[in-house]
C-alpha cells in the first residue's frame, strides 16, 4: 500500500496574479500540518546547488579550522558559529550558522584564506531566501486579517537587530558505523523562530514529520505518529516556528519533527542541509491580533533556551546514553499559556530596553510582567531535547 505524503506542495507561480489562491493553499497547510513545499518560488536549482557546494567548502576543512569560529554557547541571542554533536561510534553532525552582515557575526566569518568569497555568496542567497520568506509572510498576513506587509518591517534583513540565521549542517556518512538502535541525529523538536526554508538533497533522507494536529511532546514520542518529509529536486520544504504560532495566536501550527541515522536499506553517505530561519528583529513584540498571549521578543523567547536545557540537565560533557536518552525520550515543543490579566483586565509586561546596538537587553521576567511560571515556548537545545 502507498503512503500518502502528508506534505502538500504549494505552486507559487505568477504568485501575485494567484495571491488569493495561494494564500488559500499556505494557510491551509500551516494550520493544519504546520510543514508544506513550495515550487515556483523564483530559485532556481543551480542557485541552490552552488550554496551547497559553497557550504561544504567551509565544512570540509580541518576541525582545528572550523574550531575557530566557534558557537557562543553563553549568549542568549540566536548562537552564531560552527558546533558538532559526537557520539563514540562517530560525528552525529557538525553546522555552521551564520547571520546576516550585522555585530552578531563580528569574527565568525571564514576568512578569505579559509573559503574565498563564502560571506559575499552565503550572504546574496540568504536574501534570496527571505524574498521567498516575505512572499509567504505577506500570505499569512492577509490569511490572519492583517495589513498584507504586516510582517516587512519586523523581519528587516538590514536592520541591525535582525536575528535571521542560517544554519549549514553536515550529518556524515555512516558507512561502516554502528550506531545504537532508534538513534536520532535531531531529537524530536519544534523550531522556534517564525518561518524555516530547508534546503536538503535529494536522496538524503531521515527528516520526519509529526504530522498529527495539536500533537503534543509526549505524543511526538509514539513512533506510530511520524512520517518521512524527503526532499524534492527542486522544491523548498517550509515549516512554521514556534514565534508565529505565538503571533498568529495558534492559528497557525509549529510541528515536531526530527533527523533519524538512516536505516540498512538506505542512503548512508554525506547529508547536506541549509536551514534558513526567518525571523522577528530583536526590538519586535509579537502579540497576536486576538491578543491570546502576552507580548514578547524573540531574544526573550531564546532565553527560555538555557531554562529548557537545564530542566534535561544538557551538558557538553553527556555520556552517549545521556545524548540518546535525550533524544529518544523528550521533545521539545509548543507550551504556551494566556495572557495573566491585571485587576485592569490588561496585560502588563516590562518595557524592552535598546543597547546601544539597538538590541534588546535580556533582564530576568518579573512576576506580574511577563509572569515565569509561563512556559511560553518549548524550544529546541543543541541537539532539539527537553524534558516535558
Amino acid at each position: 500500500m502507498v503512503q500518502l505524503d502528508p506534505v502538500a506542495t504549494i505552486d507559487l507561480t505568477d504568485f501575485q496574479a494567484r495571491k488569493p489562491e495561494i494564500t488559500k493553499e499556505l494557510m491551509a497547510a500551516a494550520s493544519d500540518i504546520g510543514f508544506f513545499r513550495v515550487k515556483g518560488h523564483g530559485m532556481s536549482l543551480d542557485d541552490i546547488n552552488a550554496a551547497h557546494a559553497m557550504s561544504l567548502k567551509f565544512l570540509d576543512l580541518p576541525d582545528e579550522v572550523k574550531g575557530s569560529l566557534p558557537m557562543n554557547k553563553e549568549n542568549f541571542a540566536y548562537i552564531l558559529g560552527w558546533s558538532d554533536e559526537n557520539l563514540t561510534a562517530g560525528r552525529l553532525r557538525e553546522g555552521m550558522m551564520i547571520g546576516y552582515d550585522n555585530d552578531r557575526m563580528k569574527n565568525l566569518w571564514p576568512t578569505k584564506d579559509m573559503v574565498p568569497d563564502y560571506k559575499q555568496h552565503m550572504i546574496s542567497f540568504m536574501h534570496k531566501c527571505h524574498a521567498v520568506t516575505e512572499q509567504i509572510m505577506s500570505c499569512f498576513a492577509l490569511g490572519l486579517d492583517l495589513q498584507e506587509g504586516f510582517f516587512r518591517e519586523a523581519m528587516d534583513p538590514h536592520a541591525s537587530d535582525c536575528q535571521t540565521a542560517m544554519y549549514c549542517n553536515r550529518y556524515p556518512s555512516v558507512e561502516g558505523k554502528h550506531f545504537p538502535e532508534g538513534a536520532l541525529r535531531i531529537g524530536a523538536h519544534t523550531d522556534f523562530e517564525l518561518l524555516t526554508l530547508l534546503f536538503t538533497r535529494p536522496g538524503e533522507v531521515g527528516l520526519e514529520v509529526c504530522a498529527g494536529k495539536g500533537t503534543t511532546a509526549k505524543e511526538a514520542m509514539k513512533t506510530g505518529l511520524w512520517q518521512p518529509c524527503d526532499p524534492v529536486a527542486g522544491a523548498i520544504t517550509i515549516n512554521i516556528g514556534d514565534a508565529l504560532q505565538y503571533w498568529s495566536d495558534d492559528r497557525l501550527k509549529s510541528t515536531f519533527h526530527r533527523v533519524r541515522v538512516p536505516k540498512e536499506h538506505e542512503y548512508k553517505g554525506d547529508r547536506h542541509s541549509m536551514a534558513y530561519f526567518g525571523n522577528a528583529r530583536g526590538s519586535t513584540l509579537l502579540q497576536g491580533p486576538n491578543k491570546k498571549y502576552p507580548p514578547i521578543t524573540f531574544p526573550e523567547i531564546l532565553a527560555e533556551k538555557r531554562r529548557q536545557m537545564d530542566e534535561v540537565n544538557f551538558r557538553e560533557d553527556m555520556t552517549d546514553e545521556e545524548k540518546l536518552d535525550i533524544n529518544s525520550n523528550h521533545a521539545l515543543g509548543p507550551n504556551f499559556q494566556t495572557v495573566d490579566m491585571t485587576h485592569s483586565g490588561r496585560p502588563e509586561y516590562e518595557p524592552i530596553a535598546l543597547n546601544e546596538s539597538g538590541e534588546p537587553v535580556i533582564t530576568p521576567m518579573a512576576k506580574g510582567k511577563l509572569a515565569p511560571e509561563m512556559e511560553h515556548l518549548k524550544l529546541q537545545s543543541s541537539i532539539a531535547a527537553a524534558a516535558h
